[in-house]
């Protein structure tokens, strides 16, 4: 996926999806629930436009989400975390995963907090 200006999540957003999925995350995509042990990463780059191209620019966040329904009931079964550009460190969600994350993904509860699908 590509999110470009002029869409409401450009600003945090935009640019160019890769999702990545372990094998227990794609069993959750094929059933629709997904099992603990499911993890979910969401790594956005910028995107650059050049010559009627769009090609990859610098990472802004790699986002995980964790699937554990005890350790994290309070958000669906879910952990979140972000970390910024390349760093394996500098944390973005921290303590706030209930209002950076969880709350936005409550919209996606049928599909069990996940907005993200397998092609066809």
């Amino acid at each position: 996926m590509v999110i470009n200006p002029g869409h409401p999540l450009y600003d945090a957003f935009g640019g160019i999806h890769h999702i990545y999925a372990n094998k227990k995350a794609l069993q959750g995509y094929q059933k629709g629930r997904f099992p603990d042990g499911a993890v979910i990463v969401f790594d956005l780059l910028e995107a650059k436009s050049a010559d009627n191209t769009i090609t990859e620019g610098p990472r802004k966040v790699v986002g995980v989400m964790h699937k554990d329904s005890k350790k994290f009931a309070k958000t669906g079964g879910w952990g979140f975390e972000g970390f910024k550009g390349d760093s394996k460190t500098e944390r973005a969600v921290g303590n706030s995963a209930e209002t950076a994350c969880y709350a936005c993904h409550t919209s996606q509860k049928e599909k069990d907090y996940v907005f993200s699908q397998l092609r066809p």
